[in-house]
């Protein structure tokens, strides 16, 4: 349970190379609290527009690789790569 803003479910995300897995140390993130949405407005402590922010996220994407599952073997291991997330309705594929 949380009170007040919140910000949850961004590691599903994070894990399949989504924009939360692009984000480094120093960016700069606006949240818009009614719009309910994150937005990476800047990097490494500079804002800029967001052609330029593309072009960052582009670079990093490019050069992004999943990490590896650290479960080897047994239940962890299947709920790991079959687990959808809450947000889904956290059921096994």
């Amino acid at each position: 349970a949380s009170k007040g803003p919140a910000i949850g479910h961004v590691s599903p995300e994070a894990a399949v190379g989504g924009p939360i897995a692009l984000v480094e140390e120093g960016d700069l993130i606006r949240i818009d609290i009614p719009g309910r949405s994150l937005e990476i407005v800047g990097i490494a402590g500079k804002e800029m527009d967001h052609a330029e922010v593309d072009a960052v996220l582009a670079k990093r994407r490019a050069a992004w690789k999943p990490k590896p599952n650290r479960y080897t073997s047994g239940t962890l291991k299947f709920f790991t790569e079959h687990a959808v997330s809450a947000i889904k309705g956290g059921y096994m594929e």
